[in-house]
């Protein structure tokens, strides 16, 4: 009576079920690429290039103004986007370029990038939402020289307290 060996069916079962979790994985990355980061509204290799001196900006601009941005929530449609530039004296700032990047966490796909306007002492902007949930409200201020980055996490959901709330950059 011969005995039968099965380790040459099992290196062939684990070489096949390899190429085929090999395929499978090419598969799913090419469904779901790569969302770049847009943090700072640039590359992330021009963030990474020009970091001291976006910090650097940061500390300069926070002596001479303080920004106050009144959405507290969003709402799926249209909003009206308003912030506020001020001197620390609380005058307001006339004269400073403000883009405003609405955005999804973790996709680009609904990005909208906005260019503010100066009404009543005010910056507004008017954006459509196309759907409820978490967005970003990303702020770039350019002011004398100056340039400083915020963002603000909103939902249409709720408000977001305000112990929650990151002002990551």
């Amino acid at each position: 009576m011969t005995q039968k060996n099965y380790w040459p069916h099992f290196i062939i079962a684990l070489v096949s079920f390899a190429v085929l979790m090999g395929i499978w994985t090419l598969k799913m990355a090419s469904q779901h690429p790569v969302q770049l980061d847009n943090s700072f509204m640039m590359k992330y290799q021009q963030v990474d290039a020009n970091y001291y001196k976006i910090e650097a900006d940061r500390k300069k601009f926070d002596k001479l103004y303080k920004v106050v941005f009144f959405n507290k929530k969003l709402q799926k449609g249209k909003n009206h986007i308003e912030l506020q530039l001020l001197t620390k004296d609380g005058k307001p700032v006339n004269g400073a370029k403000v883009t405003i990047l609405i955005t999804r966490p973790y996709t680009t796909k609904y990005d909208k990038t906005i260019k503010a306007k100066f009404v009543d002492g005010k910056y507004v902007a008017d954006v459509d939402i196309p759907l409820e949930g978490r967005w970003d409200v990303d702020i770039k201020i350019e002011k004398d020289g100056l340039v400083r980055y915020l963002k603000y996490r909103r939902s249409t959901r709720r408000v977001i307290p305000d112990n929650l709330k990151k002002h990551l950059i």
